[in-house]
């Protein structure tokens, strides 16, 4: 290699000349005010942003007050009692006199009764039959 006095080299390859300190001086300064500007831009853009909250912010589909309840047929909590009060119900209709439709003039009564009207008049049965 070639010794360059423009350069600033020696015939060995290493620089014979110190860096031009303005130069450095000059970077470090321009990049000292790149930082402090893009910090105040920064800066800027939060407080604007603190100032200016969204004015509807989506509720948290995770926070809502009550659980969605699931379509049906639903897991019962406690299927033993609800079978028990359902049988109850069924016993009460099965068992007692009561309105079907009072505007049709409907009514239903006691199974035990009806069973006993039915035995008394008999059932129908097919004609021509052996």
């Amino acid at each position: 290699m070639e010794p360059d006095p423009q350069l600033g080299l020696s015939a060995s390859g290493h620089e014979t000349s110190d860096a031009s300190v303005r130069g450095v001086v000059y970077t470090l300064a321009g990049l000292a005010l790149g930082a402090g500007l893009v910090a105040l831009l920064i800066y800027g853009v939060f407080r604007y942003l603190a100032d200016h909250p969204l004015s509807e912010a989506r509720a948290n589909p995770m926070e809502s007050a009550a659980p969605p309840v699931p379509p049906a047929p639903r897991i019962e909590d406690h299927p033993t009692i609800e079978i028990e009060q359902l049988h109850a119900q069924e016993d009460a209709i099965l068992s007692t006199y009561g309105w079907t439709d009072k505007d049709k003039g409907i009514v239903r009564i006691p199974i035990d009764r009806a069973m006993e009207i039915e035995m008394t008049r008999g059932f129908p049965t097919r004609g021509g039959g052996k």
